[in-house]
């Protein structure tokens, strides 16, 4: 007799999707077709999005026990499947591209902070650009030791420094747009390869790759990771940051989720703080917004105050 998982993804009804935002999202029921949670799922965008929180790592991130059920059908466990990595040298040539192509994020960091600023933005984040799309972006997940899962391509509006989503989102992944072959994505935090270099500095944790680069190029004390959704938050993906202190940058009307989770991965380090900046800003900021939003703005705003000094007060952002 053999136990079996009680869950398995709906056979009908779809749900958003908490990654890329599309109402492909097909949620894990029970026997009897309960959804277990909106965010345990899979989109079955598998070209474009791939998002996938299957019920194991929601009862591990909850510290709840698995349910199971007896069955005599006769099954054997999927045999461990490694996880894939990139070629180094594609890194390589995205991030020489960078210098050589026009990259539309580049281009709008270049009109909101100057050329040191973003200059080591692009060295400390490895920022890379690809041809999938004229201008797009490629952030690369490179863990602690090195090894490179993956490449998150992205499109953005140069002049906004916003995702482009019409007439689709463009977002894709490296390897897909490769075609590479039974690739197993299995991803890191973005920015977690700067663990490295820095063993003692605390870890900002954001959701977006563009606010962990825009926060990492004010925050010299501290390291911005990005861990690209709430639900991402899980002991597998911060294992790296055990020991550390650890911030967490909510978006503005993410707090409660934000803190909810991190309730379950408090024991995993030093120290764990959830920052409520973003909710107690005044309404000039929208749901949505995130720390690298207010950076920005106020950064432009002081820059033409004060003839281009800055005098950017880190503290305010910091948590009191």
């Amino acid at each position: 007799m053999n136990k079996q998982y009680k869950y398995s993804l709906a056979k009908k009804g779809k749900w958003i999707c908490p990654e890329c935002g599309h109402k492909t999202f097909v949620c894990y029921v029970d026997e009897n077709g309960n959804v277990l949670d909106e965010s345990v799922g899979k989109c079955d965008r598998a070209d474009k999005c791939a998002h996938h929180y299957p019920p194991r790592e929601y009862f591990q991130d909850n510290n709840l026990p698995m349910p199971r059920i007896t069955t005599t059908v006769q099954s054997s466990l999927p045999a461990y499947v490694p996880p894939s990595y990139m070629d180094p040298d594609l890194l390589k040539r995205s991030v020489l591209g960078t210098e050589t192509h026009t990259n539309h994020l580049v281009s709008f960091l270049g009109s909101k902070f100057d050329a040191e600023t973003v200059k080591q933005m692009k060295h400390d984040y490895y920022i890379g650009t690809s041809k999938h799309w004229a201008g797009a972006t490629v952030f690369w997940q490179i863990d602690q030791f090195g090894h490179i899962h993956a490449g998150k391509i992205m499109l953005y509006n140069p002049a906004t420094g916003k995702r482009v989503k019409d007439p689709f989102p463009h977002v894709t992944w490296a390897h897909t747009a490769l075609e590479l072959p039974n690739f197993n994505l299995k991803q890191c935090l973005f920015g977690e390869h700067l663990l490295r270099t820095h063993p003692d500095k605390s870890v900002a944790i954001v959701e977006s790759e563009k606010t962990a680069i825009i926060l990492g190029g004010v925050l010299g004390d501290c390291i911005a990771v990005a861990c690209g959704g709430c639900s991402n938050l899980t002991p597998a993906m911060c294992g790296p940051l055990k020991g550390r202190d650890v911030i967490l940058f909510p978006d503005n009307g993410k707090y409660h989720e934000w803190a909810q989770k991190g309730l379950s991965l408090a024991n995993l380090f030093k120290g764990l703080r959830v920052s409520h900046f973003m909710e107690n800003l005044p309404g000039c900021m929208h749901a949505g917004d995130d720390i690298a939003d207010y950076i920005v703005r106020e950064y432009m705003g002081w820059a033409q105050r004060y003839d281009g000094v800055v005098p950017l007060d880190l503290d305010l952002i910091r948590l009191k």
